[in-house]
């Protein structure tokens, strides 16, 4: 295995470490990112009226339902205006990811471009200023609300794949799961917010609150994204001089080079980058049903009311986030020792991510009404599903670190086409039929795609660079040799 480059000591890098500060408003743009895109997804169980979401169709059996006796009282707090049943609740939630893929790959070749600092930082503002729209647009129509949330989609689908190439530039290979982990969890962090401040929006000032001040604040954000965040190192006034060579010396010397053809024929037909896709619907499918139905489950199902559903479907993302910083931690620390291979990680990780949720989610359909063994499998489930923080999300950056932007981009595009069809699979399931037996078929769906996804990345998944990452480097007073942007080093 090659030795990872140790990094210099603290007091030598200056104790202020410029990488820390760019991984904290990393993390916060991810934060942002998912307060914009999720608070409708709260927000949506007051908007709509109670009619709405009522069990009360002809083809729904009393004896598959909860029955809970404070079903009425409940749902007076969630009496909203809009009249719109669960299929077209399903559009509106997944409209989003209508735009999403579509800039995913250019978004990620743009970054590669221009550099990710500026795709991030306007993609970002202009998604914040379209969340001021949103009490608009419902008012106006569902069509233009969901109009909005796609436009909204294709200026966040640039973000994720920017943020790739962004760590690509910034991490040093053996703090890269951390940075990757430490960034990622952002989202998450979001998630864990946006839920019981929403419910408190409602309650106290009304639901379109939950869309004005996420967007405000991230305003905020991103003048300090601007002023303190360059593309690489390289520029950086922030750090010192040793901290700056070690990050350069550990990923590696770009010098003069231009940007490198994509290698379209070598990424579709390699084994790897598949696993990676696969990986990634398969983590999208199951995240996006939990991500935008969950709110639902616990009001239609488990009769929760606003302030205990906030917390409800906020708390497992606490169990993600966690799992996934102390992985990542743990991880790095065996692969700096050599104890662990980069490839062994990843697969074991990506393992526990996805099958895990899936035996969790399995053993719910016998639970039934069960409120807080349901609700401890949830927070185990996405809990482990923390662990690809560790496991195939960074792994884009160990197989192409060169085009780890259009890699993220082609990954990201099918990983993010649940994002629709899992609210329209789940409301085509539940749509006026809110029973036990139809939200157990969301769950054996989503627990059987997590197996067979994790099953595909266990068997062909690698955590080396794959040979079409390097190129043929063009140098104005050299003759033309072949040179990695990033060097060649062992698994480990």
């Amino acid at each position: 295995m090659a030795d990872l480059h140790a990094p210099p000591s603290l007091k030598d890098q200056g104790y202020f470490l410029g990488r820390y500060l760019v991984a904290s408003l990393c993390f916060l743009s991810t934060m942002f990112n998912y307060m914009l895109r999720v608070n409708i997804n709260f927000a949506i169980t007051a908007m709509v009226a109670v009619k709405s979401n009522a069990t009360n169709s002809s083809s729904t059996n009393g004896s598959d339902t909860c029955g809970f006796q404070d079903i009425e009282e409940h749902h007076t707090e969630y009496d909203g205006e809009f009249e719109w049943d669960e299929w077209t609740q399903g559009i509106i939630l997944g409209s989003f990811s209508w735009g999403y893929i579509i800039t995913q790959i250019p978004g990620g070749r743009l970054a590669e471009k221009v550099g990710p600092r500026l795709v991030i930082g306007i993609c970002l503002t202009f998604t914040a200023l379209l969340n001021f729209l949103i009490p608009v647009a419902a008012h106006a129509g569902y069509g233009v609300l969901i109009a909005v949330r796609v436009l909204m989609g294709l200026a966040e689908g640039a973000t994720f794949p920017a943020l790739s190439f962004l760590i690509a530039n910034w991490s040093p290979p053996n703090e890269r799961s951390m940075f990757n982990t430490f960034t990622h969890i952002g989202a998450h962090f979001g998630i864990v917010l946006t839920y019981p401040f929403a419910a408190l929006m409602i309650q106290h000032l009304g639901w379109e609150y939950a869309f004005y001040i996420p967007a405000a604040v991230t305003l905020l954000w991103s003048i300090a994204w601007y002023f303190f965040v360059t593309d690489s190192p390289k520029d950086y006034p922030w750090m010192s001089n040793t901290e700056r060579e070690y990050i350069l010396s550990s990923l590696g010397t770009k010098e003069n080079t231009k940007l490198p053809p994509i290698p379209v024929r070598a990424i579709v037909t390699s084994l790897p980058v598949w696993a990676l896709i696969i990986a990634g619907f398969g983590d999208g499918w199951g995240f996006y049903t939990l991500l935008t139905d969950l709110p639902q489950y616990m009001k239609t199902m488990l009769n929760k009311d606003i302030k205990s559903n906030a917390l409800s479907s906020a708390l497992p993302y606490l169990g993600f986030m966690a799992m996934g910083f102390c992985l990542s931690i743990i991880g790095d620390m065996l692969r700096q020792r050599g104890a662990i291979s980069t490839q062994t990680f990843r697969k074991f990780a990506t393992t526990l991510a996805h099958m895990g949720p899936a035996v969790c989610l399995f053993i719910l359909t016998w639970l039934e009404c069960d409120r807080a063994a349901i609700s401890a499998l949830l927070i185990a489930a996405l809990a482990m599903q923390g662990a690809t923080n560790s496991g195939y999300i960074p792994n884009v950056i160990d197989i192409a670190p060169n085009f780890a932007g259009t890699v993220q981009g082609i990954s990201n595009m099918f990983g993010n086409t649940p994002g629709f069809l899992a609210p329209m699979t789940v409301g085509a399931l539940t749509n006026n039929n809110q029973t036990l037996t139809q939200w157990n078929k969301v769950f054996y769906i989503t627990a059987g795609i997590y197996a067979i996804d994790a099953t595909f990345f266990l068997i062909f998944a690698s955590g080396t660079a794959q040979p079409w990452n390097y190129y043929i480097n063009v140098k104005e007073d050299a003759p033309k040799k072949r040179r990695p942007l990033h060097p060649v080093t062992e698994d480990c």
